[in-house]
């Protein structure tokens, strides 16, 4: 199978799953009786395990040629884990299975797009075509799970999810030609610590930190916010859906209007429009501007994704690609959004929305940085 087909594929059926988990496992739990508490503690651990699963499984990969067996092997296991959520309630069960299934199964993530930073150098793939597959799935996700589970029951949350699991696995066994290889045959890549030593990257961590971390209050709070000032789930529902068509649509422009720009273009981009989007957010609950808003999540997160993705491919040498992907991963979207996550749910109950201001706030220094012309220069992977 061609390799762009079979990312485009992997990210379609990852991508849904994901739609699944995100927004509809809190359901499911609390249908086998977990208890609301109990179920924030399930999803705080999970981030824990997420950060450190994600460092756990890259650090083990030093080679391209090892990327596609390492998602074989974390799509099976992940489907084993999730079958275990059929036999076992209990608390400690419960508790247990989060754990495993927070190792496993978000480290498909930063392998596959360790696999597409590969074949951007390899085969110049196409990123934003293959990518917009994930977030046209995540949509699809949220209206099927969301239809299914009202109507038949929350258990269709688990059925589901086991579903799109034994589909992406059968993906994954599909053979790709050619399949991501190093260019410099014999070379292993860096380990984690050896690609935190290269120049620019604990910048670039430190600026994707600041993006991608300034998205926590909206993951976490935006839908109670705009609840309490008196939006139906229905237009919350189109808001957030809103977003991610804005999303889709830049990243099947990436390499026609966006191939030319360098990371820290694209990253001083993303940032601009978090400024304004977090800006006005936090100013306004007008719906109109709400509207204008979501529209910005093209640039808040997708320019600063796609500049996260051109520095690792483009920018890096190619044995530091996968060691610096698990740190993005890891640090940029799992640890940053989580710190900051918590520290939302502290200051919501005092500030509300003007928690939006902080976000901002946040954002400010990796303006600055993203502006600085100080990066590396891009090198033959």
């Amino acid at each position: 199978m061609a390799p762009a087909l079979w990312l485009s594929l992997f990210f379609a059926i990852y991508y849904f799953g994901y739609g699944i988990f995100l927004p509809f496992w809190a359901l499911w739990l609390s249908h086998v009786g977990a208890e609301a508490g109990f179920i924030g503690l399930l999803l705080g651990l999970g981030m824990a395990a997420r950060c450190a699963g994600n460092l756990a499984v890259m650090s083990r990969i030093r080679a391209a040629e090892q990327l596609l067996p390492a998602a074989r092997w974390l799509c099976l296991l992940s489907l084993l884990v999730f079958a275990g959520f059929y036999g076992w309630h209990s608390s400690l069960a419960l508790l247990a299975l989060m754990v495993l299934v927070n190792l496993i199964y978000p480290a498909l993530m930063p392998v596959s797009e360790a696999i597409a930073s590969r074949l951007i150098v390899q085969v110049h793939l196409d990123y934003g075509k293959a990518r917009l597959w994930g977030s046209a799935a995540f949509i699809a996700a949220n209206l099927t799970v969301g239809s299914l589970s009202g109507s038949l029951g929350p258990q269709w949350v688990l059925h589901t999810m086991v579903l799109s699991l034994a589909l992406m696995l059968a993906i994954c066994l599909l053979p790709m030609n050619p399949a991501p290889a190093d260019l410099r045959r014999g070379r292993r890549g860096d380990t984690i610590l050896q690609a935190l030593r290269r120049p620019g990257v604990p910048r670039f961590l430190l600026v994707t930190s600041l993006l991608q971390g300034s998205h926590a209050f909206y993951y976490g709070f935006s839908a109670l916010y705009w609840q309490q000032q008196g939006y139906s789930m229905a237009v919350i529902g189109y808001l957030w859906g809103l977003g991610v068509l804005a999303e889709i649509a830049v990243f099947a422009m990436d390499k026609k209007w966006f191939g030319r720009l360098r990371a820290r273009h694209l990253l001083l981009a993303g940032a601009a429009c978090s400024l304004l989007r977090w800006g006005l957010m936090g100013a306004t609950t007008e719906l109109g501007w709400l509207v204008f808003a979501q529209l910005l999540h093209a640039g808040s997160f997708c320019l600063s994704h796609l500049g996260a993705i051109r520095f690792i491919s483009r920018e890096l040498d190619g044995e530091a690609v996968i060691g610096t992907q698990a740190l993005y991963a890891a640090v940029s979207m799992g640890m940053a959004v989580a710190l900051l996550l918590v520290l939302s749910g502290q200051l919501y109950p005092l500030l509300g929305g003007q928690t939006f201001w902080l976000m901002g706030a946040a954002v400010l220094p990796a303006l600055w940085l993203s502006g600085r012309n100080a990066w590396p220069m891009a090198q033959e992977a």
